[in-house]
């Protein structure tokens, strides 16, 4: 009876895999609003009442998606990057050769913002890919590759707002070239962390305190 449950559960992972394959196959094929079960099923080559078994809400399975293909990215590096800017680089021309993880990506964000059972999940995605960044500056500090004088936490979330803006860029403004402008944005942050913030004076103060 064990052997036969073992089994069974191989079957039901083997399955999952095999639709979560068929989605990331899906949303490359079609844009993100045209993916749906059926799509996925037939990308995939089963039964569509298999997806809805085993996957009972899309948000579940978009997001099983999300997190398989973002952990796919970057694992056939044959260059290991040098430092966190020269990864979320790296990363972004990895999405200018995959366009439909962008498209979910942008796709997930109104998912993120709504008031639904998924969304904190996805916006612990986003906190936990800023978290990321911000150990990585730190990390670059440490070992003399950059320089802040800002919290790293702060840099990580506009160099963040630099990456995202050009994946979004990269989707609707197809002619430009998002690796040139990422390098001229990227010079000026880094220009902009090493610049230590200079007070603001209080004139009112200053004249009544004179």
């Amino acid at each position: 009876m064990g052997h036969d449950h073992d089994a069974a559960f191989e079957d039901e992972q083997s399955l999952a895999e095999r639709i979560v394959r068929g989605a990331i196959r899906a949303y490359r094929l079609h844009p993100f609003d045209s993916v749906d079960a059926g799509v996925v099923a037939e990308v995939a080559g089963i039964h569509e009442d298999v997806v809805r078994r085993l996957f009972p809400t899309w948000d579940a399975l978009l997001l099983v998606t999300y997190d398989r293909w973002t952990q796919l990215r970057g694992t056939r590096r044959t260059k290991q990057p040098t430092c966190t800017l020269d990864h979320v680089r790296m990363t972004l021309a990895e999405d200018v050769a995959d366009p439909g993880l962008v498209r979910v990506l942008a796709g997930v964000i109104t998912i993120a913002a709504a008031d639904t059972g998924f969304a904190e999940l996805f916006r612990k995605r986003f906190e936990e890919y800023v978290e990321q960044l911000s150990t990585g500056l730190e990390r670059d500090v440490e070992v003399g590759s950059e320089r802040l004088a800002i919290p790293a936490h702060q840099a990580a979330t506009q160099l963040l707002a630099v990456y995202e803006g050009l994946q979004i860029q990269m989707l609707v403004r197809p002619h430009i070239d998002v690796l040139v402008e990422f390098d001229r944005s990227v010079r000026t942050l880094r220009q902009g962390w090493r610049e230590r913030a200079v007070p603001a004076w209080d004139l009112d103060e200053v004249v009544l305190t004179s």
